[in-house]
């Protein structure tokens, strides 16, 4: 028996020798475009995990080692993912499904993961035949919520694979949602976490797989950072490489650690458009210490023909979601309108308002035009016209705002959007010329714009900005107290969301606003929506939006000058 023993054992040392090459492929944000076409519209998509299954059997043909890993949110973003979520309890997880087909290694645990709820992100965590990785989250009282790393062995190569993510999750999802999770400093799990790797795994390679973007962003009271890649390699000697995301800007680089030694960084960007391929060689040609050197490009993949295979595994969830986009949910006596939404009241605002509005006891509602389509006529509303009219998938928030507060996020807005005019030959709106289409747009996407129910007011735009918002009274007649707190409904970009009015024109932090929070939805706005619709609909009965005629911009006169003689050519909301 001596003899096969000594053959086993020589054979796995060859496997150390010599030069070792493997490839790494990443993708992050793909926000669930999983088909190779949009459900609602039918159009081709730039990007998909479809075309990535085509370039990804590629590599595969071309290199014997390929790993694949994806670094974080995944699970929300999508009218495929929003249905499998909310209306699918048949089959298993798509997302699971879809990332086991393409032979998926590990992904990182992204914030919009976190956001689908506890019961979405289990379903998929279970149903996944790879893990899903967050070194530094964690159970508060008992411990790791899920992996923190995955070993992996290639072509004899010990590779570890750290995933993390971004820690100011903890302020952009409400608190009552993850108040059981702690968020721990990306630095500081990283200085946790790579002697174990080294020196009890025995790890010859680690790639850090982080939704946490290169630099900038928000930083916490205590110095946390939402993208943290940057700070991380200047302080952290360890990695040999970083695959990370959620910033959505494509990034390609080598950067020096340290200690000097060269980390290869690779984002890849937003909607699998482009594919992060990462080319690992290890030399064990020296035995006391094998020699990594590698080397990484940003795959272009828009071009590749979707992988019919794929897709035909798929078709079953793919025909449920064309058939769910093409279901009538209900009827609306008039037609939603957001045309013009910068400067009156539209129909389509309004309804988005009383949805808000009947959450939680709310008093005040600020919400903002969050349309991929302005004009939804009257009739039957099918489910793809209310992925038109709401098109992220925010949650409604009931806080408690002081009427000052209120007034000084509906002042920070209007500032954003309104010069400051004084006869008719002025322009009224804050424009740029856009570079492709030679059209004048708005400065500033008009998403970011926000408008309240539950108080009247005007909005002066002959005063300079910081004194234009004049609060009349509260909808309902009683006198507006601006030192009175009002329980208002907020969606949950305004709560937690980077560039959030409430934090960019109050004194409110991002530590305080948990402080100020009733309850948010388990469920996000549109859902509201199409229970509403549904509801009325199996009783014959259609959803009526009503007015609210409580805002306007004045001096009417001036106003209604100043928008005959402007040319404007942006009713369609830019992005």
């Amino acid at each position: 028996m001596l003899v096969p023993f000594l053959c086993l054992l020589l054979a796995g040392c060859t496997t150390r020798r010599g030069v070792k090459t493997i490839n790494i492929i990443a993708t992050t944000d793909v926000h669930g475009r999983i088909f190779d076409k949009d459900c609602i519209d039918g159009t081709e998509r730039t990007g998909s995990l479809a075309k990535l299954s085509a370039f990804l059997k590629k590599q595969r043909k071309e290199n014997r080692n390929v790993i694949y890993l994806d670094a974080g949110d995944i699970l929300q973003g999508s009218i495929e993912m929003y249905q499998d979520i909310t209306a699918q309890f048949d089959r298993e997880s798509l997302a699971a499904k879809a990332y086991n087909l393409l032979d998926c290694d590990a992904v990182a645990l992204g914030n919009h993961d976190l956001a689908v709820g506890t019961q979405s992100y289990e379903y998929f965590f279970s149903e996944a035949e790879f893990p899903v990785l967050g070194t530094n989250v964690s159970f508060m009282n008992y411990g790791d919520f899920i992996p923190c790393y995955r070993m992996l062995e290639r072509n004899g190569v010990r590779i570890a694979i750290v995933g993390m993510i971004t820690p100011v999750v903890r302020y952009s999802i409400p608190f009552d949602r993850i108040s059981e999770l702690e968020f721990r400093d990306i630095v500081e799990s990283a200085k946790y976490i790579l002697p174990i790797l080294r020196e009890e795994k025995k790890a010859d390679v680690i790639v850090g797989l982080f939704h946490s973007g290169f630099d900038n962003g928000r930083m916490d009271d205590e110095g946390v950072y939402e993208n943290a890649v940057r700070s991380l390699v200047s302080q952290v000697s360890g990695f040999d490489m970083i695959l990370f995301g959620h910033d959505h800007i494509p990034c390609c680089l080598k950067m020096a650690d340290c200690n000097g030694d060269s980390v290869l960084l690779l984002n890849p960007g937003p909607y699998a458009k482009n594919a992060a391929v990462a080319t690992l060689t290890v030399d064990f040609r020296n035995n006391d210490k094998p020699q990594i050197l590698t080397s990484g490009y940003l795959e272009d993949i828009t071009d590749e023909e979707p992988d019919k295979d794929f897709m035909q595994k798929l078709s079953g969830w793919y025909s449920d979601v064309s058939n769910y986009s093409d279901s009538v949910v209900g009827s609306i006596s008039s037609s939603l309108e957001g045309r013009g939404v910068l400067w009156r009241e539209s129909s389509a605002m309004d309804y988005i308002h009383s949805v808000q509005m009947g959450y939680s006891s709310a008093e005040i509602s600020l919400a903002s035009p969050v349309f991929s389509r302005t004009y939804i006529p009257a009739g039957e509303i099918r489910m793809r016209d209310l992925f038109s009219l709401y098109k992220f998938e925010n949650t409604m928030v009931s806080v408690m705002l002081k009427g000052s507060e209120v007034r000084d996020v509906l002042e920070y807005s209007a500032g954003l959007y309104y010069n400051t005019v004084h006869n008719v030959s002025d322009n009224l709106l804050k424009t740029r010329i856009d570079a492709l289409s030679g059209k004048k747009t708005p400065e500033i996407p008009s998403n970011y714009f926000i408008t309240a129910a539950g108080i009247d007011y005007v909005v002066d735009v002959t005063k300079p900005a910081g004194e234009r918002i004049k609060v009349l009274s509260m909808s309902d007649g009683k006198p507006f107290d601006p030192d009175h707190f009002y329980r208002t409904t907020i969606n949950s970009f305004l709560y937690g969301g980077t560039e959030s009015a409430i934090f960019k024109a109050t004194a409110l932090s991002h530590k305080d606003i948990p402080k100020r929070l009733n309850v948010s939805s388990s469920a996000d706005i549109r859902y509201y929506m199409i229970t509403d619709f549904a509801m009325r609909h199996m009783d014959n009965r259609i959803v009526d939006v009503r007015p609210l005629n409580n805002w306007r911009l004045v001096p009417e006169r001036i106003v209604a000058g100043c928008l005959a003689n402007d040319t404007i050519d942006f009713y369609v909301i830019n992005e």
